[in-house]
Formats: structure tokens, C-alpha cells, sequence
């Protein structure tokens, strides 16, 4: 065994080898263009390496001191005396820091106060002090960061905030997150200076669950940081802490056991990228949070911390060649954007330009989960139709991409559109037409009754009267598709009818009498208003 010996691959082999796999198909169509406009490889290999600077990795394990992070779950509470008993009680079972938004309506008496000043004088903060800054007059002391403090003199406290969720927020990409920190650290160290920017700044990210490139876009920001400073003369400029906090513009009120999957997805990412604090969603955050959601939200750091090591490794992700390459197109690309910015003259200007890009971004995210290009598992694909959406649902400042399929859902809840498959053929030649079909109109809120197979024109208007049918797709395979669509048109039934799949011949079935089709690439937003529309009618008949 110690004599064996195997041949190197080479890139040359493995593209050979691809090549046959890919029956006719280019390599070409292995790769993938991402929302930041980079193309991805099938294969990145150390010839990929050649073109990272040595440097790059280097700046993102020197930002750290530790590989530790800061578990930061945000405390919940109606009163004020619910928030302590929560920081109490999450400092206990893992939180290392104090998540706090301070609102208006909670009100502090001096115990309370005191109660407080014990905590922080033994713990980190993070606070959001945005919608009550006077809550800060209570303190001389504290460690940590702070959002929204107005002339804040406290010790040891951060209190300049580089907002890198808001654009995220706003539908944005990561080439426009990074650029918006670096737009908003430029007007801030033009206000005071570099060194105190450097001394009060800190700067968060929402991550979302495109694993990689979150990962790369938390490292991109270290080298982009270093680059901020040597244009202001400061070739070695300090790192600033990075807060992270799971993003929600994946999350769903359906099925919403899968946020944990999308949480922790999310929450890995930011710990390889090199987070100091991660606060991660529970999985019910847009409904009603509870103890046992806000304990596996703790729990899912926590165990990554306990049982995957990676506390123990500053920068895992370092070296891969993929994850490097990624990063240094993220810095390439958001450093020559945040250069396009700031040749416009006003700060209100670079955030116009970003907040454009931004709805840009948006509008193609909506349109890659509407053809279901992207998948919202339990939303737009593997929908479970027995989901009834609550009434009250949480009003956040994420764009989420699931909002305007709940919005379908809820309104098909008012108004449903009873509506038939009418399956002609073999089950074998037509059932996974069917089946698309069906989990195609659950993610609309449409759960479609299957009629008898194969009926005839006159029992299928007497099924469609008998089940008071609203609405009929017609499924077959192609033979039968084009053979007896235009009979059953022939024999005007009732109610309007689609056709599922795409032919030749559709434009004259239009004529004939098809409402519509359903198919493959089609996109579920305009297809669901269609037939809401439809349901709006039918339901205006039956009033009248």
C-alpha cells in the first residue's frame, strides 16, 4: 500500500470527465450568476488561488483576537419588568452579552434602575436606544455598543453606528451593503476624524441563507476596511466590531418551523465569516415569540459553539479557494461601486443611488421566487395546504420575500376558488404534470379537488355543477393535451378553463375559448392575481 501511487488530476481531466456527464450541454451552463453579478464556477481550484492577494487573509484573522463570538439574543418583554426577568434569565442559560431595544412604553422606576446599573456593571451591552435616547442619562458607565445615542458621554461604550442592515433591509445585495458602510464611515470620519471614528464605530449585517457569500461578505468587509483606511493615511487601521444578526427577509409566517433551518443557516455563515455577535431570530418572530422559540434561537449558537469547534479556529472558512475567490470579487466589486458613489456630491445622493440599486436588486428576487427559481421551502415550493395564516402579523423593516405569497394566501382565505384538476390519460403519462400542478396551486392557497378521470363532456358539467366547480385545469399528456382540449372548448362548459403546459397550439385555444395555462417558469405573482381576480368575480356572481 505504502507503494501505491495515484495520477494527479488536472482541471484539464476533471472538465473531460464533466463534459461526458453533461450529455451535449457546454461547461458553460454549470455556472451561475449571482445577485452581486459573479459568475460562479463549478470548480474553483489553486490555480484560483494565483489571483487572491496574500495579504486578504492575513487582514481577516488579524481583525480578530479571539475566535470566540458574543451570543446576543435580544430580549422580549411587554413591561419593563419582563425585559429584566428575560436578560436575567437568557444571561443564565448562555447570552453573553445584554440585547436590549429600549422603547418608549417601558417604563423604568429607580429599583429597576439600579437593578441595571448591577447588570451592566458585570456585562457587555448592545443597545437601541433609537426611540428612547434618554434611557443612556441613567448610566456613566458602559460596556459595548450602542444604536441611536444622541451626545452620549458614556465610557467604554461604541456609540458610532455603521448601519449595514438597512440597504439588506431595503431588498439590497451584498456589493450594496458593503458600499453603504463604507459611504456612511466616509461622512463620519469627515465629520470628526478617522482615529475617533475608529475608537466609537461598530458596524452590523444582516445575513440571510446564501451561505457562502454571507460568509465572504463579513470577510470582504475586513479587507474593504483596511482599504477605507489607507485612503484616509492609515495603512494599519484598527477593525472595528462586527454585529450580526440573522436576517428576516427569508423568514415566513408559512411553515414556519423552517425559519430555524434558514436561522441557523444564516447563523453559521456569520460565525465562519468572523462576527463578534450574533443575535438569531426565533423561528415565530413574525407571529408571537415564545420561551421555548426564544430558548432555540439561544440553543442554536450554543450548540454550535459546544459541538461543532469552530469557536476554537479564527477564519475556518480561510483558504478555500472558493470562499477567497468570493471574497475578492466582493471586495473588488463593492470598493469600485463606493467609488461610483462618491463622485456624487451629497450624502443624500449616494443614498438615493444605493436605495435604487436596492429596489433593482428587489424586483429581481421577487422574480426569481415567483418562477420559483429561488425556493421558499413550505412558501412557493412544498406549500402545505392545511397552513391558515394568522391574523396578525408582525410589521418589520425587512422587505420579505414571502410577504406577496402570504398576501395570495389570506386573500384566497376570504375567498376561496374552488377549483379542479380534470386528469385525462394514464395515471403514468399525466401525474407528474398533476402533481406540479397541484403543489403550483397550494403555494398560491388554491388546494385543487381532482375530478374522476377521463370524463366525458356531459358528466364532467354535471361533476363541475354537482361539486360547484369555479375553476378546472385540464391535465394530460401532450397526445391527449392537443386531442382534446379543443373538444371540451367545443362544448363550452361553465367554467373557465386552463390548460397545464405549453403548446404550439394555445394561441388558438384562446380563440376557442382557454381562460389560461399553467407552467414550469411561470410566475406565481401574476398567475395568483389572475386568478384572484377570477375568485373576485365568481364570488361578486354568487352574491348578486
Amino acid at each position: 500500500m505504502k507503494q501505491t501511487i495515484f495520477n494527479r488530476a488536472t482541471l484539464g481531466d476533471w472538465e473531460q470527465t464533466a463534459l461526458k456527464s453533461l450529455k451535449g450541454k457546454t461547461l458553460d451552463s454549470l455556472s451561475t450568476k449571482t445577485l452581486e453579478d459573479i459568475i460562479l464556477k463549478p470548480l474553483y481550484s489553486l490555480a484560483d488561488a494565483a489571483f487572491i492577494p496574500v495579504s486578504q487573509t492575513d487582514i481577516v484573522r488579524q481583525a480578530k483576537n479571539s475566535s470566540e463570538w458574543s451570543i446576543a439574543q435580544l430580549a422580549e418583554g411587554a413591561t419593563s419588568e419582563e425585559v429584566l426577568m428575560d436578560i436575567k434569565e437568557s444571561l443564565g442559560k448562555g447570552n453573553d452579552v445584554i440585547h436590549y431595544k429600549v422603547e418608549k412604553e417601558h417604563v423604568w422606576n429607580a429599583e429597576q434602575i439600579e437593578e441595571w446599573k448591577g447588570l451592566l456593571s458585570e456585562h457587555k451591552a448592545i443597545l437601541d436606544v433609537t426611540n428612547n435616547p434618554s434611557f443612556l442619562d441613567h448610566f456613566t458607565e458602559l460596556n459595548g455598543l450602542v444604536k441611536g445615542a444622541k451626545n452620549a458621554t458614556t465610557l467604554h461604550a461604541r456609540t458610532t453606528f455603521l448601519n449595514g442592515s438597512s440597504i439588506h433591509q431595503a431588498g439590497g445585495d451584498a456589493v450594496s451593503e458593503l458600499a453603504s458602510v463604507l459611504v456612511q464611515a466616509d461622512s463620519l470620519a469627515r465629520e470628526t476624524s478617522i482615529g475617533e471614528l475608529v475608537q466609537k464605530a461598530f458596524v452590523q449585517f444582516s445575513v440571510d441563507t446564501n451561505f457562502f457569500m454571507e460568509i465572504a461578505k463579513i470577510r470582504a468587509f475586513r479587507v474593504l476596511w483596511q482599504a477605507f483606511g489607507e485612503g484616509f493615511g492609515q495603512p494599519n487601521l484598527e477593525a472595528i466590531p462586527v454585529h450580526v444578526e440573522t436576517s428576516l427577509r427569508s423568514f415566513s409566517v408559512l411553515d414556519p418551523y423552517v425559519n430555524i433551518l434558514r436561522a441557523g443557516n444564516s447563523a453559521l455563515a456569520a460565525v465562519l465569516g468572523g462576527a463578534d455577535s450574533v443575535t438569531t431570530y426565533p423561528h415565530d418572530y413574525l407571529t408571537k415569540v415564545t420561551p421555548t422559540s426564544n430558548r432555540i434561537a439561544r440553543n442554536m449558537q450554543l450548540v454550535l459553539k459546544e459541538e461543532t469547534h469552530i469557536q476554537r479556529v479564527i477564519d475556518a472558512a480561510g483558504g478555500s479557494y472558493y470562499v477567497e475567490s468570493l471574497t475578492k470579487e466582493l471586495v473588488e466589486k463593492a470598493w469600485d461601486y463606493f467609488l461610483k458613489l462618491m463622485k456624487e456630491v451629497t450624502l443624500e445622493d449616494r443614498e438615493s443611488k444605493l436605495l435604487a440599486r436596492a429596489h433593482e436588486k428587489w424586483q429581481q428576487q421577487l422574480a426569481l421566487l415567483a418562477t420559483r427559481k429561488k425556493s421558499l421551502i413550505g412558501t412557493n415550493i412544498y406549500a402545505n395546504p392545511a397552513d391558515i395564516l394568522p391574523e396578525a402579523i408582525k410589521q418589520i423593516d425587512y422587505k420579505r420575500l414571502a410577504k406577496p405569497l402570504e398576501q395570495l394566501r389570506q386573500a384566497f382565505q376570504q375567498k376561496p376558488l374552488n377549483t379542479a384538476i380534470i386528469p385525462y390519460g394514464l395515471l403514468k403519462e399525466y401525474k407528474a404534470r398533476m402533481d406540479f400542478v397541484s403543489g403550483y396551486l397550494v403555494a398560491l392557497g388554491i388546494s385543487p379537488t381532482v375530478a374522476p378521470e377521463n370524463l366525458k363532456p356531459f358528466d364532467l358539467q354535471k361533476w363541475i355543477d354537482e361539486q360547484r366547480i369555479d375553476y378546472l385545469i385540464f391535465v394530460g399528456n401532450d397526445e391527449q393535451t392537443t386531442g382534446l382540449v379543443p373538444a371540451l372548448l367545443n362544448e363550452q362548459l361553465s367554467v373557465p378553463m386552463d390548460v397545464a403546459g405549453k403548446f404550439e397550439e394555445y394561441e388558438d385555444w384562446l380563440e376557442a375559448g382557454l381562460s389560461g395555462r399553467i407552467f414550469a417558469g411561470q410566475s406565481l405573482l401574476e398567475k395568483g392575481q389572475q386568478l384572484l381576480a377570477l375568485a373576485q368575480k365568481e364570488d361578486s356572481n354568487v352574491n348578486a
